[in-house]
């Protein structure tokens, strides 16, 4: 597996596991996906993605690498996840809209 970045204004929004980049490209291209950056905000209030800027996908860089393994080992542990190709981590502070 190979760790993925989705970029937004040259920002790191997310990482997530993909077999290869063609998978990466549907993962971040999926509705579920799209529809979770435009409905979560940042910690100033501001969509996560607009719906119209362009999402750049990148390989992870190492820091990113170690951060996300780190959440997903303690998801595993703590039972949050069943399958660690499930885990993703966003690389900004996220709110729920309320």
């Amino acid at each position: 597996m190979t760790m993925y970045v989705a970029e937004i204004n040259g920002r790191g929004i997310v990482a997530f596991n993909a077999e290869n980049r063609a998978r990466a490209e549907i993962t971040s291209e999926s509705q579920w996906f799209r529809s979770d950056l435009v409905c979560l905000d940042n910690d100033e209030g501001q969509p996560l993605w607009n719906g119209k800027d362009e999402i750049f996908l990148r390989e992870a860089f190492p820091e990113e690498r170690a951060e996300f393994g780190a959440s997903q080992s303690w998801a595993t542990q703590e039972r949050k996840i069943e399958d660690e190709d499930d885990w993703l981590m966003y690389l900004v502070p996220v709110v729920e809209r309320g």
